[in-house]
Parts: C-alpha cells; sequence; structure tokens
C-alpha cells in the first residue's frame, strides 16, 4: 500500500496482519473532502493501525498527528511507517485502548485541541464510535471548527449527531460507508 498524494506520495505502507486497510479510493475521497481542513491541523488517528490516514494528513499538510493503536504488534509497523515517511518529528504514537489513550492526551500539559480526528475502529465494535466522541468532547479534544471522519460499514449506520457533533456529509463506497461530522 502507498500513500496516495501530498510530500509523502507514493511512500510505501506497511500493513499489519488481521488489518483491514482504508483502501486507496476511500482515502483519497476522503482526504478530498477534507483538504480545507488539513493545512497546519492537529489530527487524532484513534483506530491507526498501519497509520495510513494519519501519514495521509501529514502529508496533505497536517502539523502534527497523534496516532493512538492498542495492539503492540501493529504499533511497531505503525512506527516503521513513519519513520519511512520521515514523519518522526511531526507524529506522537499513544499505545493502548482509545478510552485510555484519550484520558491521557486529556491529562497532557499542553493538552492538544484537535481539528481533525479520524475514527476507524474494527467494523464490528460500532458502540466505539460513540464513546469515543463522547470522551472527546467532555475532554475539551474538539476544536470549534473541527471535522471527525467515521469510516464504518455502510449498513451499521452512526447517529446524526453526538453532543455538539453534527452529521454535514454520509457518502458511500462500495460497502464502506464514511461520516463526516462537524460542531454544532
Amino acid at each position: 500500500m502507498k500513500i496516495t498524494s501530498g510530500k509523502y506520495k507514493f511512500r510505501n505502507i506497511e500493513v499489519p496482519k488481521g488489518i483491514r486497510p482504508t483502501t486507496g479510493k476511500v482515502r483519497e475521497a476522503i482526504f478530498s473532502m477534507i483538504a480545507q481542513w488539513l493545512p497546519d491541523a492537529e489530527v487524532l488517528d484513534l483506530f491507526a493501525g498501519s497509520g495510513a490516514m494519519g501519514l495521509e494528513a501529514l502529508s496533505h499538510g497536517a502539523a502534527r498527528c497523534t496516532f493512538v493503536e492498542a495492539d503492540r504488534r501493529n504499533m511497531k509497523v505503525l512506527q516503521d511507517n513513519i519513520r519511512n515517511c520521515e514523519a518522526e518529528g511531526s507524529s506522537r504514537v499513544i499505545g493502548g485502548d482509545y478510552a485510555s489513550a484519550i484520558d491521557r492526551i486529556a491529562g497532557d500539559r499542553e493538552k492538544p485541541v484537535f481539528d481533525v480526528v479520524i475514527l476507524d475502529p474494527p467494523y464490528d465494535r460500532v458502540e466505539y464510535y460513540g464513546t469515543a466522541l463522547d470522551l472527546l468532547q467532555k475532554n475539551g479534544l474538539i476544536g470549534e471548527s473541527c471535522i471527525v471522519i467515521c469510516e464504518h460499514l455502510y449498513n451499521n449506520k452512526l447517529l446524526d449527531t453526538y453532543g455538539n457533533l453534527q452529521k454535514i456529509k454520509e457518502k458511500k463506497y462500495g460497502t464502506i460507508g464514511v461520516d463526516a461530522f462537524t460542531v454544532l
């Protein structure tokens, strides 16, 4: 798999075993959709896996990306991918489950406020979307002009609102659904 465009275009991304990567077509569509949010953005890739989505955001001009990954084997691949893109200076990797990672980020002395949040949990864990979005809002980690991208199975419909977040776009790519949310 390769980064689709931007400064890391054509860099190889390794995909850990058992991970379902976002296809190049869907990544291109997502990054076209959120292009205006990316310059100098603070990005959170909450279920990072290989890191392809966060690295794509950095490739498109984001300032920094915080990658969260629970699986240690996946984390090693993620760190290798960050090195391969020479993105260490603009990347932070946090190990552990998403809820404890959000708490950890919220407890940082210089707590970031994210401009772009990418949620792509395992498709069978639909409940993760609501919980993650609730925790991010309760901890003040979502900026006023933030965009949240949720990738899911299209048939697993997400709600239209989560707290102060309102769905503004819903796209279908085969069996994949991509929803975009912003602050009301």
